[in-house]
């Protein structure tokens, strides 16, 4: 079955009833399912139902996401991709319409604020061992020492295993080496044995890297991340999220949320 989803942030008016009758009558038009997925409030519901969304309470600078599932999603994803784009603020779209977002509007809204600097970088690989993923993990961090980051990423790995069930690892280190907070992103095409037969393989590597001397706004933003990534919900979410734009744009809301 295909799947397309669109990210998007709600303007002033959030959810207006005339756009969810207009949603509703475009989804009227194809066979697909369509759901939205308010992230911001950790709600959903299916666009055939103007009632249900309007009981989400979407308010501005919400993100929110739209999930269509059909033959014709494809299609269906063209056509909700232009309306969203009139109405709404576009941050992703599995349709091949980026060029309509506004990347730096989205850096300012408040949706996505941080009140600190973030180093975020993303690797879709083919790697098969963990020693493998600490290496690519560690290039795409901000450090004085990358040899020493990597090395201290396996260390910990041997205190515990750092899978944490649904798919995803969460290898986290806080070091006098690292200059400024950063996630490492690494997608993998075939599942990797993390160690854990408990909490099974990994198709997802979430690498986090603290100043030692984090502040307080850090720390509490990414206890927030970790804490949300006990939620198998939200590991499925990030898991089956195809667009690298989309994947961060869940992880850093969640960061500003705190």
């Amino acid at each position: 079955m295909i799947e397309r989803r669109i990210t998007f942030v709600l303007p002033e008016d959030g959810f207006a009833s005339w756009k969810i009758n207009r949603l509703k009558a475009l989804s009227g038009m194809f066979r697909s399912v369509v759901v939205l997925l308010n992230v911001t409030k950790w709600e959903r519901a299916n666009i055939e139902h103007p009632l249900q969304i309007m009981s989400l309470g979407s308010q501005e600078f919400d993100l929110c996401q739209i999930h269509i599932e059909g033959s014709d999603a494809e299609l269906a994803c063209m056509v909700f991709t232009n309306f969203i784009s009139d109405q709404f603020t576009l941050v992703n779209t599995a349709h091949k319409s980026n060029q309509l977002t506004n990347i730096a509007l989205l850096s300012n809204l408040p949706t996505f604020h941080l009140d600190f600097p973030l180093s975020y970088l993303h690797h879709q690989s083919e790697i098969d061992t963990k020693s493998a993923a600490f290496s690519l993990a560690t290039k795409c961090i901000t450090s004085s020492n990358p040899a020493l980051i990597c090395e201290q990423f396996a260390q910990r790995e041997q205190t515990s295993s750092t899978a944490i069930g649904h798919g995803i690892a969460l290898p986290h280190i806080m070091s006098e080496a690292i200059d400024i907070p950063s996630i490492s992103i690494v997608s993998l095409t075939e599942e990797l044995d993390w160690n854990s037969p408990v909490q099974g393989g990994v198709s997802m590597i979430i690498a986090i890297a603290l100043p030692h001397n984090a502040s307080r706004d850090v720390l509490l933003a990414f206890t927030r991340l970790t804490r949300s990534l006990l939620d198998p919900d939200y590991c499925q979410l990030l898991c089956t999220s195809h667009e690298p734009q989309a994947l961060k744009a869940l992880l850093t809301h969640k960061l500003a949320q705190a």
